[in-house]
């Protein structure tokens, strides 16, 4: 018994020295499964880009959003893709290059995006959403203000002026010309140089692809034929109010190019200076059509030296809230090629509007994309808040020669995407 019950005690301790054996290779194993499953980990973190960036967002309809994930170093590459939108569900969308995204959006829904980043052979990426709520109440799609009104000496220069008033009160005039309607009255920006600034109640958004906005100015249909006041073009600056302050700064101010700016007849820094006539100088004139032939003395830096004339019944063309007797304007200078449309006539008018691009081409509509910087550079801006137009002619003719009625109008601008949202039609 006692032999037997030894053989069995042996059997039992082989057997656990067995089983021990197992679990320990089997310990060792898993041991060395973590230890390769950690060191894999560690490559792939060593090949990876730690992005920072908020999960969730929330904004309202027209405004811009600024999305800024953490820098990823001087070398890095940044692409934001939309993967998800409310609208058609478009998916892989790329909607910017840099580091910061400023989103903007016309409708409410959530919005999904990815930003991938790489440097070297790292890369990163990174996924948020940004839930956009409807504005809570309707903007208007038209402009609601003015923040200059500077017409340059012309023959409709005080067609708002009244005895005593002061620029502001021309400025209030002039908005209430072309407030909130897409029929305003087309306020006269006078000769060269001539501009107004004006503003929304809301940001106008930057669609990529498609034209933003609308201006409305003086009559450019049949543009072959003959007019009695074909309206000059005028050049367009846009801003965005990138610091909020509710008003354009001197910086923020972007050119939009247009169809004529690469033609060779375009003239950069053109510059024309307008002097008023003393009040003691006299009159000029021989004529029962003109009160003086000598009304206004210009010259600009092409080496042209002439006179506006006053017509009879026509108020002063020099500003007459202006406290200054001397002005120059400076800027690009297009050639509509004007010309009359019968010999020794200065009534009916030939004119070549721009195709695009300007205030007064045969194309009204805008895209922000078109806005370029002093250097010539891609503006890429969310949206804009402020237009400034500016009369960009000056073709010297006979007694007509800053373009008088012909000079660069202005009747007010329109969001054409708030138009589409509000389903309001489109005024031409």
């Amino acid at each position: 018994m006692v032999y037997k019950q030894s053989i069995k005690s042996n059997y039992y301790i082989q057997i656990m020295k067995k089983s021990v054996t197992y679990f320990l290779l089997l310990a060792l194993a898993v041991i060395a499964a973590g230890c390769s499953n950690d060191n894999d980990k560690s490559d792939e973190n060593a090949n990876g880009i730690a992005i920072t960036l908020q999960e969730k967002y929330e904004t309202a309809t027209f405004t811009v959003l600024d999305i800024t994930p953490s820098d990823a170093g001087a070398n890095a590459k940044y692409e934001w893709k939309m993967t998800k939108n409310p609208i058609n569900q478009t998916t892989d969308s790329i909607v910017g290059s840099t580091k910061d995204l400023r989103f903007t959006a016309i409708y409410a829904g959530s919005y999904e995006f990815v930003l991938n980043v790489a440097a070297g052979d790292k890369t990163g990426s990174k996924k948020t959403t940004v839930t956009v709520t409807n504005e809570t109440s309707n903007y208007n799609p038209y402009i609601t203000s003015i923040f200059d009104f500077d017409p340059a000496p012309g023959m409709f220069a005080n067609d708002l002026y009244k005895d005593g008033f002061s620029k502001e009160d021309v400025m209030q005039l002039a908005l209430g010309r072309i407030d909130k309607t897409s029929v305003g009255y087309p306020l006269d920006l006078g000769g060269f140089g001539g501009s107004i600034v004006v503003g929304f109640d809301h940001t106008v958004v930057n669609v990529p692809g498609t034209e933003d906005f609308r201006i409305y100015g003086g009559d450019v249909s049949n543009p072959t034929g003959a007019k009695g006041n074909p309206p000059a073009p005028g050049l367009i600056y846009v801003a965005y109010d990138k610091n909020k302050n509710g008003k354009p700064d001197d910086d923020e101010w972007y050119e939009i190019i247009g169809s004529q700016h690469t033609k060779e007849t375009t003239i950069k820094n053109f510059k024309v200076t307008y002097y008023k006539k003393g009040a003691d100088e006299p009159l000029v004139t021989s004529s029962a059509l003109f009160l003086d032939f000598e009304h206004v003395y210009c010259e600009n830096n092409q080496d042209e030296k002439y006179y506006l004339a006053r017509p009879k019944g026509r108020k002063e063309f020099y500003p007459l809230w202006a406290a200054q007797t001397t002005v120059s304007y400076e800027g690009t200078k297009l050639d509509v090629d004007f010309k009359t449309a019968r010999a020794n006539q200065t009534t009916l008018w030939y004119s070549t509007p721009p195709e695009w691009g300007y205030a007064n081409a045969i194309n009204p509509d805008i895209d922000i994309d078109w806005a370029m910087d002093k250097n010539g550079n891609k503006a890429n801006l969310p949206g804009i808040d402020f237009i400034k137009v500016v009369n960009c002619v000056s073709e010297p003719m006979g007694l007509c020669q800053q373009q008088s009625s012909m000079a660069a109008v202005f009747a007010g601008a329109g969001d054409l995407h708030l138009l589409k949202k509000y389903n309001l039609k489109r005024a031409n």
